[in-house]
């Protein structure tokens, strides 16, 4: 008996529930708000769409031949590939002066990988450093 006169004195949980006119009331004033809120949006995007609009220059044709700084559009992908590769592969695979004046020559690339393979690179010559004796 000791113990039902304690948790007669002490519950652990609501006695009442939420009455459904609080939840209704509530319900109704977040609607409102929401949509007062939604209005001054749409109210201030209308303003500043017609302040951007009326600051904006007006549209030239497109009939206005200039250079356009803007990337193109590539028509034929495939053969322009194509032809900057050959042109690529006739670079590498030939001879030709680069500037006859200093003597300077482009050979084949397979030519220059044969004599590299021959000679080897360069090596650096070592300097006795600070911490080397």
């Amino acid at each position: 008996m000791a113990e039902n006169s304690n948790l007669e004195e002490a519950p652990g949980y609501e006695r009442s529930d939420l009455s459904p006119r609080t939840i209704a009331l509530f319900g109704a004033g977040l609607a409102v708000v929401l949509g007062v809120a939604a209005a001054a949006v749409t109210v201030f995007q209308i303003y500043a769409g017609s302040r951007y609009a009326g600051r904006q220059p007006p549209q030239r044709p497109p009939t206005v031949t200039r250079e356009s700084t803007e990337p193109q559009l590539q028509v034929n992908g495939a053969s322009e590939r194509r032809t900057m590769r050959e042109a690529e592969e006739r670079t590498l695979g030939a001879y030709d002066w680069v500037d006859p004046q200093a003597g300077t020559v482009r050979i084949p690339i397979d030519r220059a990988m044969e004599i590299l393979a021959q000679k080897g690179l360069p090596a650096r010559q070592e300097t006795k450093g600070k911490n080397q004796k």
